[in-house]
């Protein structure tokens, strides 16, 4: 397998300044930033993680858990030619709840910590706490499949409705997500020295997950600073291209990337 299949590049400009690294929700896969990415200035080039066991590569065996996710995101983004980057950790549901995206971009972004040249100059996690157990929350992944649906719907927003009406679409989606959310409940944040990138953390409508309170424990994980966005009513959408507190860094001073406003 080549290391390009962990990723898709929607454009190849060879003038673009900086790259916004969309790392999926759940369930995601690129597709869903397509629209995002043709919306996008030329100076900046937008690139999808694509984990194994969906869209090209439907017929992978879905990785293990979250560190072998975030190993091959890394390795295919060590291919590219160098641009100072920018992750994007995306969310699941209406209401944000389990981000995959959020917890993959925060392990590529420590694997590529060593790199001067790679380490993301900027993390974007939305609708995330800080990982550890929701007191009164049991475990998805391995529920029934009427009652897996169910509960999606109850705790984030649940799935699209033109997915839960077409039977075979949802054959197809319905293990993706549960491969995906067994890797986040399985997932061990292990012990090491906080990362230093700065953070901006996103927050979604009438989400848990994006109180002050739960996002209190990022601060003890990340040296580089922590920002928030409040909920601003409504979910961060990939699509949303105007979403993105994103400025074009300075033409003498592109390799600091200083993207958030």
């Amino acid at each position: 397998m080549t290391m390009s299949k962990w990723l898709t590049r929607f454009s190849k400009n060879p003038g673009s300044e900086i790259r916004l690294v969309c790392f999926p929700h759940a369930g995601g896969g690129a597709a869903a930033y397509y629209k995002l990415a043709k919306q996008m200035p030329d100076w900046l080039e937008v690139v999808a993680i694509v984990p194994p066991g969906r869209e090209a590569r439907i017929r992978e065996p879905f990785a293990e858990g979250i560190l072998e996710m975030a190993q091959g995101a890394a390795a295919a983004l060590v291919e590219l030619p160098p641009l100072p980057q920018v992750f994007f950790g995306h969310s699941f549901g209406h209401s944000f709840g389990h981000s995959m995206g959020v917890l993959v971009a925060f392990e590529a972004a420590h694997i590529l910590s060593s790199d001067r040249v790679r380490i993301p100059r900027h993390l974007f996690l939305s609708g995330r706490r800080a990982h550890g157990a929701v007191p009164g929350e049991s475990l998805l992944s391995g529920l029934p499949a009427d009652e897996f649906i169910r509960e999606l719907s109850a705790r984030y927003g649940g799935i699209s409705r033109h997915i839960l009406d077409d039977k075979e679409l949802l054959g197809l989606f319905l293990p993706v997500i549960r491969a995906d959310i067994a890797a986040i409940e399985r997932y061990a944040h292990p012990p090491r020295p906080a990362l230093s990138v700065s953070v901006t953390l996103i927050g979604g409508h009438d989400d848990p997950q994006s109180t002050d309170e739960a996002w209190e424990g990022w601060k003890n994980l990340i040296s580089g600073g922590v920002e928030s966005i409040p909920p601003s009513g409504r979910p961060l959408l990939p699509d949303q291209s105007d979403s993105f507190p994103c400025r074009r860094p300075h033409p003498k001073n592109r390799a600091s990337a200083d993207v958030p406003r």
